[in-house]
């Protein structure tokens, strides 16, 4: 007797979602495979929106990864576009969801669940965020808006509100329309998660690009007829703007899964173990809306970037189809480019470092790109934070004109490895004039590290 085809649900269609129902389906041909999408789009690049925003990108469908048709007639999965789900019955295995077009209430069983609905942009309650030209940058209609407004000639002057990786990415795309463009943000330096120094830079570029930085201040309202005119800063200045998006981060969509006895963790996302299955029998979660392991701190955390969501989705469509496999954790890598600066950064900064109590140790030196001799040779910085007793890498920042992403990759590779310095120090890394000085960027700071720890630890020897 041939035994029934698992039930497998996934709710949201994109990076994790799409990731799980694929493997998924690759490791059982004959599993039922539902998609629950609340958008009517599925698996599109969101981290290329700014991208599209500015036309670099001129059709939003090139972020489409794979067409719906071809998911649901070569991999044989069923998508349901337009559908929300509303809540999760555990005991019963089934999970309610809405037809969005018709208003139909709809009942599905599982035997196997995955929540990956990611995560929502936040957009603050404050007076005016309903006029027009008030925007969020999260989703693909949300970039098509943006889009179409800059293209209507309309929009002289802009408030980027947030100086994070999108805030920043926004500020360049709303820039290529030749228009004034303000970036407001209120911590005491842009990008958060890299230290001041190289914040610095960051400020630095967008000042050669003639953009305007407020720092340590927020936005208290807004003003106009129809339309966005002024912003109101917390400081009582007032800006002139006929746009404003804000990116003040985002947040795990998990508020239909909260009576369900799903168990969140300390950042509101949902909490799952290394085969992301969460405490529900047969419930699953990744992507955005779920916690991820640092292997840094040994905590886990929110990091919410696509990479990671794609690893998670391939972890729980292993496991979704008694495939083992586990998800070992991430040391928060990422890049962002500024104009013409690139920005990397991976594991954690001084300031985390201060919060835990973590007896560290910085070095910063600034190198070049290239051999000094060779054609466009580019200034880089590269930031390392170890621990000042045993020299372990704890994190890194680089900065730079050229280079700087795949230098990072070295650094998030040591942290994955617990290398310390003397050990990246001794690294056989490739060289030519065109890609490298004869001693990389990344051999003279960990070099000038070693020197750093050995003062204090006789028995930490370096070359």
């Amino acid at each position: 007797m041939m035994s029934k085809p698992v039930q497998i649900i996934i709710i949201g269609g994109n990076a994790a979602g799409m990731s799980a129902a694929s493997r998924a389906r690759r490791n059982d041909p004959d599993a039922a495979i539902l998609v629950i999408e609340k958008s009517d789009i599925v698996s599109y690049g969101s981290c290329g929106l700014p991208y599209f925003v500015s036309d670099e990108i001129k059709n939003g469908r090139d972020l489409i990864a794979r067409d719906i048709e071809t998911f649901r007639e070569k991999m044989n999965i069923k998508i349901l576009l337009k559908h929300e789900a509303h809540a999760i019955d555990s005991r019963q295995k089934t999970i309610s969801v809405s037809d969005l077009n018709s208003g139909e209430h709809k009942v599905f069983r599982y035997d196997k669940l995955l929540i990956s609905t990611g995560a929502g942009a936040i957009m603050p309650k404050l007076p005016g965020t309903d006029l027009d030209h008030v925007y969020v940058l999260r989703t693909l209609d949300d970039a098509q808006k943006i889009k179409q407004a800059l293209q209507s000639g309309d929009i002289k002057n802009a408030v980027i509100a947030g100086g994070g990786y999108i805030g920043l990415e926004t500020a360049e795309a709303v820039a290529k329309y030749n228009i004034g463009v303000t970036i407001v943000e209120m911590a005491d330096r842009l990008m958060k998660n890299v230290d001041q120094d190289i914040s610095e830079i960051i400020e630095a570029e967008l000042a050669a690009k003639r953009c305007i930085v407020i720092k340590n201040n927020g936005i208290q309202s807004l003003s106009g007829g129809q339309t966005v005119k002024k912003v109101y800063l917390q400081t009582g200045e007032s800006i002139d703007a006929d746009m404003v998006v804000f990116c003040v981060g985002s947040k795990p969509q998990v508020e239909f899964t909260k009576k369900s006895g799903i168990h969140l963790g300390k950042t509101g996302a949902i909490t799952t173990n290394p085969k992301m299955q969460t405490n529900l029998s047969g419930v699953y979660a990744a992507g955005d809306c779920a916690e991820v392991f640092n292997i840094v701190t040994n905590k886990y955390d929110y990091i919410p970037l696509g990479t990671t969501a794609n690893k998670q989705g391939r972890i729980a469509g292993d496991n979704m189809t008694e495939k083992y496999s586990v998800f070992k954790g991430v040391t928060g890598t990422a890049a962002v480019k500024v104009f013409d600066l690139e920005i990397a950064r991976t594991g954690i900064t001084s300031q985390e470092c201060e919060s835990m109590k973590i007896d560290f140790k910085t070095v910063l030196i600034n190198s070049n790109s290239r051999a000094h001799y060779y054609p466009d040779n580019k200034p880089v910085t590269v930031k390392l934070i170890f621990h000042a007793e045993t020299g372990r890498l704890l994190g890194a920042q680089i900065a730079g004109k050229e280079g700087v992403a795949k230098r990072i990759d070295i650094l998030a590779t040591a942290l994955h490895q617990k290398m310390n310095v003397r050990e990246i120090s001794e690294l056989d890394i490739s060289y030519a004039p065109p890609f490298s000085p004869v001693w990389d960027p990344i051999l003279i700071a960990a070099q000038q590290a070693v020197k750093v720890v050995s003062k204090r630890n006789k028995s930490f020897i370096g070359n």
